[in-house]
């Protein structure tokens, strides 16, 4: 610090050493959500899912289906194809999602296991999925398939 001769007041210079911060900084769990697309690796993946779990709840609300599962229930096993075909119908036609991002997010909208809803799901469709997480993402380390054809 040093002193003004004039006014008799010290201020500042800018010659200050700052120590390192080097300890890893922890966020408030109570707040961690609103923060949750900043520490994760893949920010645009986060806010394409809330994208597409916005335009699904648009499309649920304007389906049938609406009135019967409006209020948080078990989708039934025979609506559940429907329900996946008439929401991935709808959201290929503007062809900004791929087919695993469809599927991921119809499962975690309807809280659908994704071995059911892969179980129930046509061959082309589990092999365009397949497909897709092999060349996109690389998995065929981890996914051991065969053709059936």
């Amino acid at each position: 610090m040093r002193e003004d001769k004039i006014l008799n007041n010290s201020f500042n210079n800018g010659e200050m050493e700052y120590q390192d911060f080097s300890a890893p900084m922890k966020i408030d769990d109570r707040v961690a959500d609103q923060y949750k697309d900043q520490l994760t690796d893949n920010i645009i993946g986060v806010h394409v899912s809330k994208m597409l779990e916005k335009q699904i709840f648009e499309l649920f609300e304007s389906s049938k289906y609406y009135e019967k599962y409006k209020n948080p229930k078990k989708v039934d096993k025979s609506d559940m194809v429907k329900m996946y075909y008439f929401f991935k119908n709808v959201l290929q036609e503007e062809k900004s999602y791929s087919c695993v991002e469809i599927f991921i997010g119809f499962a975690e909208f309807f809280q659908i296991n994704y071995d059911q809803l892969y179980g129930e799901v046509g061959v082309k469709d589990k092999e365009n999925l397949l497909k897709e997480l092999h060349e996109k993402y690389d998995l065929s380390s981890k996914i051991k398939t065969k053709k059936l054809f």
